[in-house]
């Protein structure tokens, strides 16, 4: 799959912190629709597709963890990948139960982030 066509669904409580991987990430050539609450990214998943889903651990209402294990149910799953400023091994263990491909830490490095991305879309069949 070509990156330009590649749709990512940005998931923080943060504005300011989507608004910085919306532009990153469009700047790379994704496509980007963002949400400030897991509530939020699953409505965007049940009326959209979604390659990618950068999904926070910590928000309030319905956390990352919960969203994630509920994404887990779609019929059409997105890679997830958590991003968290916890660290250690049992919270990335949790990540990894609910269902997540990947866990990234904050602060974000553009270049690693838009690199997980990159390979965690689907590999295009031959």
């Amino acid at each position: 799959m070509e990156t330009t066509q590649a749709k990512v669904l940005v998931v923080d409580d943060e504005s300011a912190f989507r608004r910085v991987l919306r532009m990153a990430l469009a700047a790379f050539g994704f496509q980007v629709v963002e949400a400030g609450t897991g509530e939020q990214a699953l409505a965007a998943l049940a009326t959209d597709c979604f390659d990618i889903v950068l999904l926070d651990v910590e928000m309030p209402g319905m956390g990352g963890i919960e969203a994630c294990r509920q994404m887990q149910e779609l019929s059409r799953r997105p890679a997830i990948l958590m991003l968290s400023v916890r660290e250690s091994d049992a919270d990335k263990a949790r990540a990894f139960q609910a269902g997540a491909n990947d866990y990234i830490t904050k602060p974000v490095r553009l270049r690693d982030l838009v690199a997980r991305v990159r390979a965690a879309l689907p590999r295009p069949t031959s």
